[in-house]
């Protein structure tokens, strides 16, 4: 049975959790831990310096003393551990305080959205939620989807040459839109979670209300634990659909969703659509029924897949279409951000370059070589690999990456500087994604000041 109490050893177990993905908050938090820890790395570096200047099998005195450093080593390990706890425990205490909430403020997000953030100075705040996270992920069993497996089994299933009947859609306003009583129920019903967890959840859904103005409805985006919560509450929708007639593949990336149905002869694909908004609406959600959201492929007068010839929809990025088969490229706004980064970074170049011209010159070429090339996120997302490739490994053909190369050309082509031009004419989208060109951006510090350049992208 889980532990669900927001104990010292159990926040312990969260922060490692944390370490594995990446985030060492714990020194950012505590001072004592970050001196701890700076004693530990001290001593793990005069083990390595003694490996260096004692190549080869050890003599007994000389094993005598690796044996007394390898001591004083595991001896600050425990004082860095012993001084985590403490402080952790010091951090339970103030969580498990009946007038404990969790706290968060409302800040303006891209594209006019609302985003909530709790306070990162905290560490009761950043402790309690995420401990909150996991005790939902592991008492009902969510796990995110992976967005590129989504991608693989739907290319997969759509080549094999059947004649599928396709639905995509989306949710309006989906995190917007959940209400709170259905959502509570459902948790007190399940007699999952413990007091203290239902008591906090409840507290961030009433305190979400009272900042957006939407008392009873609504999830915070910005915080992890709604994706959770959204998660959980789909599970109805998500079994409804997938017990549909015909459904030979489901997918729902948190509000995208696609439909891949093999109807029997004399089957009515037109009934479909209106199924599952109805189901959407016995949750108290909506479909989003615009052209560029909600797509069918072709049917006949009798309600019968018919030839999708030139028919395509975008899902996650890509766009699918069956002109020769199956064709696969970049979506319209996944290709149109490309675009727009290109021309963010001779933009800031243009701006930057009276100011400071080497520094504006060093983040140019810094810039395209990331655009055009793979790397690796510290820090983020359990150091998850991104760039031109990994972003798009599904394309089937190389059409978008030659267009993009075609616009960084020209860009580099009306550059002043002959010596700028030679070195940025060496990166190439096609050549990045083809020889799956891989880049360090590792310096702190360095990825935000790359992607500074777009940061206000649409």
């Amino acid at each position: 049975m889980l532990d669900q109490t927001f104990s010292g050893s159990n926040l312990r177990r969260v922060s490692e959790a944390e370490k594995r993905r990446g985030r060492v908050r714990d020194l950012h938090f505590f001072e004592s831990v970050n001196e701890k820890t700076e004693e530990l790395k001290q001593a793990i570096q005069q083990t390595k310096e003694f490996r260096r200047l004692h190549p080869g099998k050890y003599s007994d005195e000389e094993q005598a003393e690796f044996n007394v450093l390898k001591e004083f080593r595991e001896e600050k390990r425990r004082e860095r551990d012993d001084t985590l706890l403490l402080e952790l425990d010091m951090v339970s205490k103030k969580i498990n305080r009946k007038d404990f909430e969790v706290s968060f403020t409302q800040e303006d997000g891209p594209r006019g959205t609302k985003v909530y953030v709790i306070d990162q100075e905290l560490p009761d705040q950043f402790y309690a939620i995420k401990k909150l996270e996991t005790n939902l992920a592991s008492l009902y069993r969510l796990k995110p989807a992976n967005r590129d497996e989504v991608m693989k089994q739907l290319i997969g299933m759509i080549s094999d040459g059947f004649d599928y009947h396709v639905l995509r859609t989306d949710i309006s306003s989906f995190f917007e839109s959940i209400p709170h009583d259905r959502l509570l129920r459902k948790l007190k019903n399940d007699q999952l979670l413990s007091q203290k967890s239902l008591r906090l959840i409840s507290g961030i859904l009433f305190r979400y209300g009272r900042l957006a103005g939407t008392p009873g409805v609504g999830l915070p985006r910005g915080l992890g634990i709604s994706s959770y919560l959204s998660e959980l509450y789909m599970r109805e929708f998500d079994q409804h659909v997938k017990r549909l007639g015909d459904v030979v593949f489901y997918a729902r990336y948190v509000d995208d969703i696609v439909v891949l149905f093999a109807p029997l002869p004399g089957a009515d694909v037109r009934e479909k659509r209106s199924k599952i908004r109805g189901f959407l609406s016995d949750i108290s959600l909506s479909m989003n029924e615009a052209a560029e959201k909600t797509k069918e492929s072709p049917y006949d007068a009798q309600g019968f897949p018919a030839a999708k010839g030139t028919w395509d929809f975008e899902y996650l990025g890509y766009c699918i279409d069956f002109r020769s088969g199956v064709s696969v490229s970049m979506s319209r706004k996944r290709l149109a951000r490309y675009k727009n980064r290109i021309f963010g970074c001779f933009q800031r170049y243009e701006s930057q370059k009276s100011k400071n011209y080497k520094k504006a010159y060093r983040l140019l070429i810094k810039r395209i070589r990331f655009l055009t090339s793979n790397t690796q996120l510290t820090h983020n997302k359990s150091n998850a690999y991104v760039g031109i490739y990994f972003n798009n490994m599904h394309l089937t053909h190389d059409r978008n990456l030659r267009a993009l190369d075609a616009i960084l050309a020209a860009k580099v082509g009306s550059l002043s500087s002959p010596s700028l031009r030679p070195k940025l004419s060496t990166y190439s989208f096609v050549k990045g994604y083809g020889e799956r060109t891989f880049r360090r951006f590792h310096r702190k510090g360095e990825f935000k000041e790359i992607v500074e350049a777009w940061k206000y992208e649409e």
